[in-house]
């Protein structure tokens, strides 16, 4: 009877350890693993930003800026007169609209992986536009002037897209914190780009002076320092000031350059903690 007894406690205890044993494997198997939040090894990430450009300049806008200033200044001194649409007297002394160079909105993609705790490789494709608004300089049939016309400044100023760009980047970001909700970084990158930008040749063309449309190609710099806040290990939020140098070639100029600055906002996905967690 006591070997009987024996006999069944042992079966009963092996039978307990395998069951911990099995209970804990499965347990193993179907535990996730700890969230990580911010930048690490490993990561692959994605965002999207839009912003605006709180600077512009450089040598082609400088030229748009100087080819506007010339023809009010010829106008305010009369060299030059003022007429409306179809060549209609303008009021004398009514000044002319105010002209404008600005640039509009920026969007920006960018996908990133890291290849240490604190450095990523990333590639990116942006684009960035500028309007001009001013005055046209025309010209109309004058039998009494040698050149058998006149010129003359349009009053009504037109609006158009002076320049606006595609950029292909490649670059690093170095992260300050890894594995943080808060991911402050540094980056820098270089680009090609293609572009069209409208270009004044001062050259008459059927009495009048057009701004043709010209296709190039470009290289580009760009510095960003920025933040990203992580609410989930998926997801986040993103901000960057950002600052970019761009130097351009068409068949119309052989070297003209653009420099922008400003801010760009918007969202973040860890692609690789996307499902893990």
């Amino acid at each position: 009877m006591r070997k009987v007894f024996k006999h069944s406690s042992q079966v009963t205890s092996i039978f307990v350890i395998f069951f911990c044993l099995l209970s804990t494997t499965i347990f193993s198997q179907t535990q996730k693993p700890e969230a990580v939040y911010g930048f690490y090894k490993g990561g692959f990430y994605m965002s999207t930003l839009g912003g605006e450009t709180a600077y512009i300049g450089g040598s082609l806008i400088q030229r748009e800026q100087a080819y506007q200033n010339g023809l009010r200044t010829q106008a305010t001194l009369g060299v030059m007169p003022v007429r409306m649409i179809g060549v209609l007297p303008f009021p004398q002394n009514f000044p002319l609209p105010n002209d404008k160079v600005q640039a509009g909105n920026t969007r920006r993609a960018t996908m990133e992986y890291g290849l240490t705790e604190h450095i990523g490789l990333f590639i990116s494709y942006s684009t960035m536009s500028v309007v001009a608004q001013g005055n046209n300089q025309l010209a109309y049939p004058d039998r009494n002037s040698p050149n058998g016309y006149t010129n003359y400044v349009e009053a009504v100023p037109l609006t158009n897209t002076l320049y606006k760009d595609r950029n292909y980047g490649l670059g690093l970001n170095y992260h300050f914190l890894s594995r943080n909700k808060f991911d402050p970084f540094i980056g820098l990158e270089v680009s090609i780009l293609n572009f069209d930008a409208k270009y004044r040749t001062g050259q008459l063309n059927n009495l009048y002076y057009p701004t043709y449309t010209h296709p190039g190609t470009g290289i580009g710099g760009r510095v960003a320092l920025g933040m990203n806040y992580y609410v989930t290990p998926e997801f986040g939020f993103s901000l960057e000031l950002f600052g970019s140098r761009k130097i351009l070639k068409s068949n119309a100029f052989s070297s003209e350059a653009i420099n922008h600055a400003g801010f760009q906002f918007g969202f973040i996905f860890n692609l690789d903690a996307i499902g893990k967690y």
